[in-house]
């Protein structure tokens, strides 16, 4: 009898050591899983980061694309651009001087007044059309159509109409 005693001893401690196996196997667990989840946490912070970073630096290279764009424009090629987009459209250029020059935080504006006459409607839509989508940045701020001549070209056929502009661009810094 005794030995069964001694068995069944055995076996309540065989089986307290599995239990207490079991348990220190089961903390071992919950750490590494909490680990494993900071991990992970801290791996998609990351890549967050990094898209971020790679948004920045696709940014950053858009800007220095514009920045050529918008270098500084000498007013006399400018002129001459908008003579050759006049004479393409059909429209003739009476004058044009140079207007004003703000100086702006990070680019300059330069406007320039024109006059101009174009022989219809179509004439100075094309003109301001083919201005505004240029390949360099033109803005047209302001136009007036003299009412007298554009009235006298409504009446009778070969008369002209005279425009006065106000065109700019800008210049990056």
């Amino acid at each position: 009898m005794e030995k069964n005693g001694l068995f069944e001893k055995n076996n309540i401690l065989n089986l307290g050591i599995v239990i207490l196996a079991l348990f220190i196997a089961f903390q071992i667990y919950k750490g590494a899983q909490k680990q494993m989840n900071s991990l992970v946490l801290e791996r998609d912070d990351e890549l967050k980061k990094n898209e971020a970073a790679e948004e920045i630096a696709g940014l950053e290279k858009k800007i220095d694309e514009y920045k050529k764009v918008f270098v500084k424009k000498d007013p006399g090629a400018v002129i001459d651009t908008i003579s050759a987009i006049a004479k393409k459209c059909a429209v003739k250029v009476v004058s044009i001087k140079p207007d004003s020059e703000e100086a702006r935080a990070d680019y300059i504006k330069l406007s320039f007044s024109i006059t101009i006459r174009a022989p219809d409607y179509h004439a100075l839509g094309n003109f301001v059309s083919q201005i505004e989508s240029y390949q360099d940045v033109f803005f047209v701020d302001e136009i007036k159509i003299n009412s007298a001549i554009a009235a006298r070209a409504a009446e009778g056929a070969g008369k002209e109409l005279e425009i006065n502009l106000k065109i700019s661009t800008i210049s990056y810094l």
